[in-house]
């Protein structure tokens, strides 16, 4: 993204290490687990946290100031925001912030539309602000350390993938806006499927030409999806299949990633580990074992934090890139025409969002 017209911004000083005022708008569990991220990261300084239920303002950490409204959190002087709210409201609060001045980390997906993320990404080259979209897997160990072994050959050439993100819809006491589509935007396929097509595009370093797909609702009627599968080929010919859905009856979080070469293949099991065969035979890691789901997902959120407030103190754009992550959502909503109209949709060689 040409945030800053190039990889820096030309002629201007590197920002003085000095912590971030930041600010977090939203404190349900992801906001908390922002606030968290923020208080333990050295170049951050928490300053005030924005919800509009009093309720949940009773566990704020110490010296940071309470708001109503994220208004009013713009008022308190805060360098940086992550916005932690429904999908529907990212693009009003994100252009607000950048507006004033204001960084933006906006939790995924970055919109509920391809029209409202080209907004929202407007706005940033204007403001020449970071706009960041907080893609947690980037930054698990266990796919980081999977990425490593593909990059250096340990299963050939990439042929073909598999990816799945299966959650019970009540794990975590998932919001109800969840599947209404004017709140969420989609289902499955967006919330965690954007994932998904995320670390796809980044393990095969390709990008996606043709998207093929259906979608359900049998499990809850709603005018979202709770079921799905798409079919990705990429400019280089590879293939792969996704499915997602949200499961009505208690069900494992499963969300496994398998990346088939032309010398073996590898497996990761998210929040757990990873497998590979290769000619060596085969290896597994384990990272994580008796830790609750919440401190593993805090573990991605730190590292977005830290690429996040460093990006914008080195004055450079951050990994991956606002307009990186707006060709996945680009991807999925291809997947809902598709699912649609029973025909595939061609993306060709158009690179921009």
């Amino acid at each position: 993204m040409e945030l800053f017209d190039g990889a820096a911004v030309p002629g201007a000083e590197v920002k003085p290490l000095m912590p971030l005022r930041v600010g977090v708008i939203g404190y349900g569990y992801t906001g908390k687990i922002h606030a968290q991220a923020y208080v333990a990261e050295p170049l951050a300084q928490l300053a005030a946290i924005a919800e509009s239920r009093p309720e949940n303002l009773v566990d704020l950490p110490p010296g940071v100031q309470a708001c109503s409204t994220y208004e009013e959190l713009f008022e308190s002087g805060v360098e940086a925001v992550s916005i932690c709210l429904p999908t529907h409201l990212h693009c009003e609060v994100a252009v607000n912030a950048l507006a004033r001045g204001i960084h933006v980390l906006v939790e995924k997906p970055i919109a509920v539309s391809l029209e409202e993320a080209r907004c929202m990404l407007r706005a940033a080259r204007t403001a020449r602000r970071v706009l960041y979209v907080g893609m947690t897997h980037r930054f698990y160990p266990e796919l980081r350390e999977a990425k490593k072994l593909v990059d250096d050959g340990a299963i050939g050439n990439i042929v073909a993938c598999n990816d799945c993100a299966l959650e019970h819809v009540g794990f975590l006491n998932t919001p109800p806006w969840y599947v209404e589509k004017k709140f969420a935007g989609g289902g499955p396929a967006l919330t965690s499927g954007i994932h998904l097509v995320d670390r796809l595009r980044w393990f095969t370093a390709n990008e996606v030409s043709m998207v093929a797909g259906c979608a359900s609702n049998k499990y809850f009627g709603a005018d979202v999806e709770d079921a799905g599968q798409m079919f990705l080929r990429f400019r280089s010919g590879i293939s792969a299949q996704v499915t997602v859905a949200f499961m009505r009856e208690p069900h494992p979080l499963l969300c496994d990633l398998q990346v088939i070469g032309t010398r073996g293949s590898v497996i990761v099991h998210t929040w757990r580990g990873y497998e590979i065969w290769n000619e060596t035979g085969h290896q597994q890691k384990v990272f994580y074992t008796d830790e609750p789901h919440r401190a593993k997902v805090r573990t991605g959120i730190a590292g977005e934090i830290s690429e996040f407030c460093a990006a914008i103190m080195e004055g450079r754009v951050p990994w991956p890139s606002a307009e990186d992550s707006t060709q996945s959502l680009r991807v999925i909503m291809a997947y809902y025409q598709a699912a649609a109209t029973a025909h595939a949709v061609e993306l060709g060689d158009v690179d921009g969002v």
